[in-house]
């Protein structure tokens, strides 16, 4: 007999509970956006195209997700090739095939449920509230608004994986939600930011035989757009106003300069309006990541930039679920440009408002907070740990062109982060916070000007123990980029 798992996910990280009840009224709101798979004989099978399965934390590592409850659902007689020969007759006869995943009724959660009791023979299922999900969405008046385009959707995001046995010949993905996905995607920003290899300068730079994990990252970019229309139907827009905005919507869209600085002035002023600010701080972040097809835009972006660094430095956003959708916004704007210019002094040192701004990231990272293990407060440490590493790549890169010894001084901003990063490092529980600071730290670690100052002020600091990081027995979440960094030490 072998015991079967079911892994539950939020795919939102936390945050579809805090936002959830904005968009889709307190009678309608959701906990979390599920995502289910089976865990059986060492495996997790799941399906989005086509059903695939691969070893649980090869599934957890990749996709950059944890379980957040994984319940028994009893024990089967079935055995290994027995119950992986219903999931290749389930592609075969097109239930669950590459091409027949339906948002609404054929979904990750809609397999699991039908793997439990028809593939694996149990008598207990998945929670039922997690298959009723997409009719609480669609019973709200937005769900109803919105179900058309829904039926439309096919929410299988591509991003880089290694499972490596599929069951129907699909391609590889990232697990498929639930409909509530299109009101909540900005619930958690971070949800669906793919990895992608550096680029070549930026491995000439950086690359080290030692840190493939460490080598292979880009900017952590939030550029979700499924969530811009509900965001207009929110904000008290004028028609013309609406119809620029909308074109958010469309990443290929050829920006005009005067369309750009037009939207950046509309957004500031609806950020003015409490009520309006969750939205309009939803749609900058997809701004700041356009550039206008001739000028730059960088007087624009900046000020905008600057506003939502304001909000943040003078407490003006009460509410969690806004200061994580700021974070997002500036990780987006430092993590794909330039520093925007109000981040230096006229002597060209850090402005005093730009070492601020990191130091109230790094207390938005803090752990040890009360409340901490709550969702919000999760997806708060996410976000600011996102503008943290996007801020010490820019901060690295800025240095990495010359061939330096490595041995130079820390500048305030770098010496921040690191220190930020380390601190309260082993009281951190969740996964994604855990390796955005690993990588902050290894980013540092790297730099080809001052890599050696940082190595040896973190072995002073002690607050590293490199020698449990390198030990076989050593699982803490985050573990891969964290050896990467121990090597480094």
């Amino acid at each position: 007999m072998t015991e079967v798992h079911v892994a539950i996910y939020d795919l939102s990280n936390g945050m579809a509970k805090g936002l959830s009840a904005q968009f889709l009224g307190s009678q309608h709101a959701i906990d979390i956006i599920p995502h289910t798979a089976i865990v059986a004989f060492g495996k997790e099978y799941f399906f989005g195209q086509g059903i695939e399965w691969c070893h649980p934390q090869e599934f957890r590592m990749t996709r950059g997700i944890h379980p957040i409850d994984i319940q028994s659902l009893g024990h089967t007689s079935c055995s290994q090739s027995e119950f992986e020969a219903w999931c290749r007759m389930q592609g075969q006869n097109g239930r669950f095939s590459a091409t027949s995943y339906d948002l609404l009724s054929r979904n990750c959660n809609n397999f699991t449920e039908e793997a439990a009791r028809e593939g694996l023979r149990l008598g207990r299922g998945i929670p039922s509230w997690i298959l009723e999900v997409p009719q609480r969405f669609l019973s709200s008046p937005l769900g109803t608004m919105v179900r058309p385009m829904l039926e439309q959707m096919q929410l299988t995001n591509s991003a880089p994986t290694n499972v490596s046995h599929q069951m129907n010949d699909a391609k590889s993905y990232t697990p498929s939600a639930t409909p509530a996905v299109a009101a909540a995607a900005a619930a958690n920003p971070w949800a669906d930011i793919p990895e992608t290899p550096p680029s070549p300068k930026e491995s000439d730079d950086t690359s080290s035989a030692g840190t493939p994990f460490l080598d292979k990252q880009t900017a952590l970019l939030s550029t979700d757009t499924g969530v811009v229309k509900i965001c207009l139907d929110r904000l008290n827009t004028a028609s013309d106003q609406r119809e620029i905005l909308s074109k958010l919507g469309d990443a290929k869209y050829a920006w005009t300069h005067a369309e750009l600085q037009s939207v950046h002035q509309m957004l500031r002023l609806f950020m003015n309006e409490t009520k309006q600010i969750s939205f309009a701080l939803m749609l900058l972040r997809l701004v700041v990541l356009r550039e206008p097809s001739t000028a730059n835009i960088d007087k624009e972006e900046s000020q905008s930039t600057e506003f939502v660094a304001d909000l943040l430095l003078q407490n003006k956003l009460q509410s969690i679920s806004n200061r994580s959708m700021a974070w997002c916004v500036l990780s987006n704007a430092f993590g794909s440009k330039q520093l925007p210019s109000w981040t230096s002094s006229e002597d060209n040192n850090q402005s005093d408002k730009f070492l601020q701004l990191i130091d109230r990231a790094v207390i938005d990272c803090d752990p040890s907070v009360a409340d901490a293990s709550t969702p919000t407060h999760k997806a708060l440490r996410q976000s600011a740990s996102a503008f943290l590493y996007n801020t010490s790549r820019q901060l690295t890169a800025e240095t990495n062109n010359g061939g330096a010894d490595g041995n130079s001084e820390l500048n305030e901003a770098i010496m921040s982060i690191l220190i930020g990063c380390l601190e309260n490092l082993y009281e951190e529980n969740d996964s994604t916070s855990i390796n955005r600071r690993y990588m902050c730290i290894g980013q540092i670690l790297k730099s080809r000007e001052f890599g050696q100052t940082a190595v040896g002020l973190t072995k002073d600091l002690g607050m590293l123990d490199v020698d449990m990081i390198q030990s076989a027995s050593y699982d803490h979440m985050g573990d891969k980029v964290a050896k990467e960094v121990a090597s480094l030490l």
